[in-house]
């Protein structure tokens, strides 16, 4: 709340956001050491922390965003439901802090979300994308939702595909409790945007291949 109440009072002073990502960076930082989360990551070397990329992971708890706000170097912003903007002080320091909000029921609002996502790539602000849409509690990999290459095709910025595992072990999608564990984080080679849609089945392809060959055990 202190952390949220803070970001509050400096969004009008940090027009890239930077201020607002360390405090970011702070806030994951006590959310994964208080629960007892241990977080491998893998393939930090492909990434640039000063280019902008388009970010594609898969989706499995409420704890994918903590995750990755520490295993990636980039200043990276999430989409988000707009609902959680009626949240006191924490909603309010997401939507003043450049997170995009987007209304899921009406998806000519949900085009415009995702056209405003893709101009915070011209000022150096990245995007993580969820395209499942929506947590996959088992830890498979959902069905892509094909609005979410208009982000893309909008930003036309490099694409990097990540693997998250584990965190549904930890924070299960049904669940409010919080159990201490492992998560990993695999960050894939970058790919150069292309309008060809069928880049998306392509990350899919590779989510679904490397999702089923690694064991979240085998984390030393």
């Amino acid at each position: 709340m202190i952390i949220a109440i803070v970001a509050i009072i400096i969004s009008p002073f940090d027009s890239k956001g930077k201020i607002a990502f360390f405090l970011s960076k702070i806030f994951s930082k006590i959310i994964l050491t208080v629960s007892g989360i241990k977080l491998h990551v893998e393939g930090i070397e492909f990434l640039n922390p000063d280019k902008e990329y388009i970010f594609i992971s898969n989706h499995l708890s409420y704890l994918d965003i903590p995750v990755l706000m520490q295993a990636l170097p980039n200043n990276v912003r999430f989409i988000y439901k707009k609902g959680m903007n009626k949240i006191p002080i924490f909603g309010w320091a997401m939507y003043l802090t450049k997170y995009i909000p987007i209304d899921r029921e009406n998806g000519r609002e949900a085009m415009k979300s995702l056209k405003k996502a893709a101009t915070l790539t011209d000022k150096g602000i990245s995007i993580v994308i969820f395209p499942e849409g929506t947590r996959i509690g088992d830890g498979k990999i959902g069905e892509f939702k094909r609005g979410f290459s208009i982000l893309s095709d909008e930003a036309k910025k490099e694409i990097v595909p990540i693997l998250i595992k584990g965190t549904n072990q930890i924070l299960g999608i049904d669940s409010l409790r919080i159990k201490p564990g492992k998560a990993f984080v695999k960050i894939f080679p970058v790919i150069e945007y292309t309008k060809d849609k069928k880049m998306f089945d392509g990350i899919r392809d590779l989510l679904i291949s490397e999702n089923e060959k690694f064991k979240i055990k085998d984390i030393n």
